[in-house]
């Protein structure tokens, strides 16, 4: 995902456990997770289910609407600390440790299946699309939040793909559904490969954003060095080399270029694609 493609790619499990994912969720995209159980139209008494569910960002507030949750990551530190999450909310979730590419429940058991940019970086997005499809059952609903290809992180994370010769893109190197990018969850033509024409012209799309805030671009791109899984990654492989820092101030230039703020406080402006499909 992060390093020279003449290395073999970390698991993912090691990507995601770089760094201080619970904090970037809670700093970055607090409201992302309601925003997905909203448009999914999650009620009480559903079966949900959360995929790459990270340490529970749609996972809680789903649990909070009074639905049966189960949230699944492939990072056990993930579901760790969303389990402490639950527990100290009085919430009952079930945390799983799988991978997204073989969910490990039976066809149709679930009423609702989420994830909030999450499944866009498995590494196989076919065989995940697949298996969102399979455990879903008929008129229940798959509903997506996923960075675009043409908004602030779409635009981050192909920079760093690129510095870091990651063909697969921050999902890394998989299968054969490997060929598309972890951002063609954000794009409706993306949408059509991966759940076919058919289903994806019945979607309920939108392109929403949400303000990822910091003392300054520069501010904003140190930190999420320091914290989020990829760019921690990418950082690592490119420092010794001295490739770092020509990509750091690549990465500062498409923060400024994001910043909705009034010129007093710094905020990246963050689009997404929601999607619901039946």
């Amino acid at each position: 995902m992060s390093t020279p493609a003449s290395q073999s790619p970390p698991a993912p499990s090691m990507v995601w456990s770089s760094g201080d994912y619970a904090d970037v969720a809670d700093r970055m995209i607090p409201a992302l997770g309601a925003r997905l159980v909203e448009i999914a139209g999650v009620g009480a008494g559903q079966r949900v289910l959360d995929v790459a569910a990270g340490t529970g960002n749609a996972a809680l507030p789903a649990a909070r609407a009074g639905a049966r949750v189960t949230a699944l990551d492939i990072t056990p530190e993930l579901l760790q600390a969303g389990a402490q999450r639950a527990g100290d909310a009085g919430l009952e979730i079930a945390w799983i440790h799988g991978d997204a590419q073989a969910l490990p429940f039976a066809d149709a058991g679930f009423d609702r299946v989420l994830s909030c940019v999450g499944v866009q970086f498995c590494a196989d997005h076919r065989a995940a699309a697949t298996e969102l499809l399979r455990v879903c059952r008929p008129g229940g609903r798959i509903a997506l939040i996923a960075w675009t290809p043409e908004g602030f992180i779409g635009q981050v994370l192909r920079t760093i793909s690129a510095a870091t010769g990651a063909s697969g893109g921050p999902g890394g190197p998989g299968g054969p559904g490997a060929t598309l990018s972890p951002l063609s969850w954000g794009s409706e033509s993306g949408l059509s490969e991966l759940f076919g024409s058919e289903r994806a012209a019945r979607a309920v799309v939108c392109r929403e954003h949400v303000e990822m805030p910091a003392a300054s671009a520069e501010a904003w791109v140190d930190y999420m060095a320091a914290a989020y899984g990829p760019m921690v990654r990418a950082r690592a492989a490119l420092h010794p080399s001295g490739a770092w820092e020509p990509l750091r101030e690549c990465l500062i230039e498409i923060a400024a270029a994001h910043d909705s703020g009034n010129g007093e406080a710094f905020a990246a402006r963050a689009e997404y694609l929601g999607a619901v499909i039946d």
